[in-house]
């Protein structure tokens, strides 16, 4: 098996590519691409048609950490695997840049760049991790936003319970057992007791989730609070 070596240099809105031979020789001359959903096709038709005419091949390839603008190229990359014998790595630009400097490249340009990636898969295979495809990585980015949103929510929720303390210790009696509904609801119109003292039963009992009863006690006891 023939293995090959495809190097990216990525910039804000496109990307540059080279695919090179073991022995650092081009076999595939620089191209570029857009950073668009048409590029990304022409990208995985010129690796399709790659393999057509280098059937016994596996390609490793691998794009430089940019601060988020390599994501597309790489996430591409990674699903190009299912159809392609693949490998694909993110790599520090630092150690690229140093592989580089020890060759006496002077002059850089973005095909020199995606050259460099290339040659540093060559000359360091051994500080290369390649990365599979996740089929779960957007459900687990998903699951990581829950699991935020709902630290953020008992945070608030430890924040309110001082200050209803302080606006209207009246209402704690009914948070015994967590935040009711109807208590957020009711701060939202009447934030302190004596906001919620000139309220009317009725219009308290019309609001979404607290009912009548509720409304009958949480007056009277907001009118307490203010001779406290």
């Amino acid at each position: 098996m023939q293995q090959y070596y495809l190097g990216a240099d990525v910039s804000k809105g496109y990307a540059d590519f080279v695919i090179l031979d073991s022995k650092k020789q081009p076999v595939e001359k620089n191209f570029q691409m857009d950073d668009t959903f048409s590029g990304h096709c022409q990208l995985y038709d010129r690796l399709d048609n790659f393999y057509q005419n280098h059937p016994d091949s596996k390609i490793y390839a691998a794009v430089e950490s940019t601060g988020g603008y390599e994501n597309n190229w790489f996430n591409s990359l990674i699903k190009f695997q299912s159809s392609f014998d693949l490998e694909t790595a993110r790599l520090n630009p630092l150690g690229v840049h140093a592989n580089s400097k020890a060759d006496l490249k002077r002059n850089v340009t973005d095909k020199i760049s995606a050259q460099n990636v290339a040659e540093f898969l060559i000359a360091h295979s051994e500080k290369v991790s390649y990365q599979q495809e996740d089929y779960l990585a957007s459900l687990r980015k998903q699951w990581g936003f829950i699991q935020m949103l709902t630290k953020q929510s008992t945070q608030l929720l430890n924040q309110i319970e001082p200050l209803i303390y302080s606006a209207n210790p009246e209402l704690l009696v009914y948070c015994k057992d967590g935040m009711p509904d109807w208590i957020l609801k009711l701060l939202l119109r009447y934030p302190t007791a004596a906001n919620l003292s000139k309220a009317k039963a009725s219009s308290v009992a019309g609001m979404p989730i607290v009912s009548s009863p509720l409304s009958q006690v949480a007056i009277p006891t907001s009118k307490q609070t203010l001779h406290i």
